[in-house]
């Protein structure tokens, strides 16, 4: 198997992990906030540091990968879905740390309806981005196994 394809199997269980932990936490874990009540403050610190254990390698391991992945592509469909596959880790990332991470960080101080919801809406913007770019890699390993 060459670096190439190994890099794309790799970026695919990223991707599609962190598809599947966000809509989990979309559809059923943001969902119960609402249920706790008292000591949210202190279970909302507790997520985000076992949250972060959990994410946060995946997502530096992501990246490191989708940039290597960019550095080994060929000239042609291949490497352009490559760039596709950064540009929407980069949409990503600005997402989660300039909307979930901040939203997360107020709500670790106070609960406050409105700005779960603004939790769960801005995190459907990831889902999406996370699905496009399972969907983009699913086609560049198509097109490498098709080739």
């Amino acid at each position: 198997m060459s670096t190439f394809v190994a890099l794309v199997f790799i970026q695919l269980i990223f991707t599609w992990s962190m598809l599947g932990i966000t809509l989990f936490s979309q559809i059923v874990h943001y969902p119960l906030y609402r249920q706790i009540k008292e000591g949210f403050v202190q279970y909302e610190k507790s997520h985000l540091r076992r949250a972060g254990a959990l994410v946060g390698p995946v997502m530096l391991l992501e990246a490191v990968t989708a940039i290597l992945l960019v550095g080994f592509s060929t000239q042609g469909p291949l490497a352009r879905l490559a760039v596709i596959n950064l540009i929407l880790l980069i949409f990503i990332w600005l997402t989660t740390f300039l909307l979930s991470v901040y939203q997360h960080q107020r709500l670790s101080v106070r609960f406050s309806k409105q700005v779960l919801h603004e939790l769960i809406s801005s995190n459907w913007i990831n889902a999406i981005l996370w699905l496009a770019k399972g969907l983009v890699l699913t086609s560049i390993l198509w097109l490498k196994i098709s080739a």
